[in-house]
């Protein structure tokens, strides 16, 4: 066995108390081993990679143990995990940018491994760099880049070579697909795997999302509020979840074949003052008594456990789900009319220019009170036709109709006024909310620009808030973002986009950074303020099924082209274009093995 984990508690001190991140896990990883480690923010699951790599902050106190190899690594000090991590245990982080040096070539970073681990000479080193780099398919003129020159899922690809350069024994993956498109994602899980099978290493794949984290693994383990809740077979926890909180996982991801996409009401206990039993009993619709003493540990199944008081007795449980879109009558006039808009770029790295299209004679109508998903891979072309529709990329051709305004050429006041009646809800809703700024202040701030009262602010917001499910309260308008939750914050951004109150509002991957159990109910915020507001929406994303469930019509863009669209419903039941085959492959890996059946509507859940 290379990596044995036993009774892991970590816990952080902070002004609030104890801070119990981890409590009593176990995991076992053996060579050539593949084990998922899934969960939502708060459940630990980085905590415990963190304690894997010697990376756990000064202030967390980690106890019971974790052996590699027999050695003992969580009393070793910092001189020893020098000669540990990178060599024998490696990571791929969460956004590849944060772990490379900005102004360093990245052949050169990951030349430094070697020197540093096996003690080659730079110009040996450098070689050995470049074989990697090409291994994990980095094209070699990107590997004299500096890795802003990079994409995403470039900067993870020499993430990876960085982490193999080592020959490590295990290789951890700390959410390292997101912020990634479906098809940049797949590509990505397919060099780590053929990685693995080539160096026979131990892989612990820690992610939030569950379809990614079934499709790699060979053993799966479910993490909630610190604890290990449901741990088996992949097959087997996918297809026979036994506790409800693995249940509302595999709801919360978005089908493409008939089952609803459901929200897990509630939300995680505050890890300072966990209460006494079962940590899910808040949110459990299956809740007893017997939940308030420590639940125990059911076999389910060959080397399949869960920690749930009823899971040996089979039950289903189901969670609120979106409401099936009540499809919008088209108005006469479309809110926004593209016709033949092109966008070209100058673009390249290392002494090369090229011209890149963006856009190539895209048409567009979105109708007021109708729901359009743009969706595409990476470099479609999406973003840049949502930055052309504020008037923030100016086409090369094309005519570009927003609320009755030509936007191309339209001078630069008459287009400050017009943006006033159009909202933008960003991807990140950590990056997007200033963090000094009260939620009153946040949500009020479009009204404020143009110049309504205090009292009139008040009452945008607070009308805006209760739209998107937030209680305005006086407690919650005077909160900082840094202290709401990821879905909090999420409303919080889409309320300030509703409160100028917009004729048309794009949504550019509004849910791509929330934890699973949270996007159905922002999905359905923005459902009721398209139908209540009759609002023109778009949606940018990636993932086919999101978009299914949410949106009127699809428009499928590739390389700066529409290749098909049309409504939903037909467009996802038969795709014609191998572009939209594709976005349909990749956006549902685990339909064929979920079975669990449609859910009640979500109505007034707003986790």
């Amino acid at each position: 066995m290379t990596l044995v984990v036993r009774d892991l508690h970590v816990d952080y001190l902070t002004d609030r108390g104890d801070l119990r991140a981890v409590r009593g896990v176990d995991l076992d990883l053996a060579p050539g081993d593949r084990l998922g480690l899934a969960g939502e923010s708060g459940s630990g699951k980085s905590t415990v990679a963190a304690a894997l790599l010697g990376l756990l902050p000064p202030h967390a106190r980690a106890r019971g143990s974790v052996r590699l190899d027999g050695d003992e690594l969580l009393d070793a000090d910092e001189d020893r995990w020098r000669t540990i991590r990178g060599r024998r245990v490696a990571i791929v982080p969460q956004g590849a940018m944060a772990g490379l040096h900005p102004s360093h070539r990245v052949h050169d970073q990951v030349a430094e491994v070697m020197i540093v681990h096996e003690g080659l000479d730079r110009a040996s080193a450098r070689r050995r760099a470049l074989e990697l780099l090409a291994e994990v398919g980095l094209d070699p003129r990107a590997s004299r880049a500096h890795p802003h020159e990079l994409s995403g899922g470039m900067r993870q690809r020499v993430a990876l070579a960085a982490a193999l350069a080592g020959d490590p024994e295990v290789l951890v993956a700390d959410e390292p697909t997101v912020g990634l498109d479906t098809a940049t994602a797949d590509r990505f899980l397919e060099l780590v795997v053929d990685a693995q099978r080539e160096r026979g290493f131990a892989l612990l794949f820690v992610s939030h999302d569950l379809p990614i984290v079934g499709r790699l693994s060979d053993r799966l383990a479910i993490c909630y509020s610190g604890r290990i809740v449901e741990q088996g077979p992949t097959e087997s926890v996918l297809d026979g979840a036994r506790h409800p909180y693995a249940q509302g996982l595999l709801q919360a991801a978005p089908s493409l074949r008939g089952r609803s996409w459901a929200a897990i009401p509630g939300r995680v206990p505050d890890p300072t003052e966990l209460p006494d039993g079962c940590t899910f009993a808040s949110r459990c619709p299956h809740r007893r008594d017997e939940c308030a003493t420590t639940p125990p540990v059911v076999e389910v199944g060959a080397a399949h456990v869960a920690e749930c008081v009823v899971a040996d007795a089979g039950v289903v449980t189901s969670f609120p789900s979106v409401s099936p879109r009540r499809h919008a009558t088209a108005s006469a006039e479309p809110v926004v009319r593209a016709r033949d808009v092109a966008v070209t770029f100058r673009s390249g790295w290392w002494r090369t220019r090229r011209e890149v299209r963006a856009l190539a004679g895209v048409d567009l109508d979105v109708h007021a009170g109708e729901v359009v998903g743009l969706v595409g891979p990476s470099g479609s072309g999406k973003s840049t036709l949502a930055r052309s529709l504020f008037g923030l990329q100016t086409p090369g051709s094309g005519s570009l109709m927003v609320d009755g305004t030509e936007v191309v050429g339209l001078p630069r006041r008459r287009l400050n006024v017009l943006r006033h009646r159009l909202s933008l809800v960003h991807q990140d809703p950590y990056g997007s909310l200033h963090p000094t700024m009260s939620v009153q202040a946040l949500v009020a701030e479009g009204c404020a620009i143009r110049g309504d009262s205090s009292a009139e602010q008040r009452a945008a917001a607070c009308s805006a808030l209760e739209l998107v499910g937030l209680d305005p309260t006086e407690e919650l308008l005077a909160r900082r973002p840094t202290r709401l939750s990821g879905g909090q914050r999420q409303r919080v951004a889409l309320a300030r986009a509703l409160a100028v109150d917009p004729v048309l509002m794009v949504l550019d991957e509004p849910m791509s950074m929330l934890d699973a159990s949270v996007r159905a109910g922002i999905a359905q915020s923005v459902l009721d303020a398209c139908e209540r507001k009759d609002l023109a929406v778009v949606l940018i994303t990636h993932d086919l099924a999101e978009a299914a469930a949410i949106c009127d019509r699809i428009v499928v863009l590739d390389g700066g082209l529409v290749v098909e669209e049309g409504p939903a419903a037909e467009l996802v039941s038969s795709p014609a274009h191998p572009t939209t085959r594709r976005l349909f492959e990749l956006a549902d890996p685990l339909a064929a093995s979920d079975p669990l059946p449609a859910s009640e509507p979500l109505t007034e859940v707003r986790p």
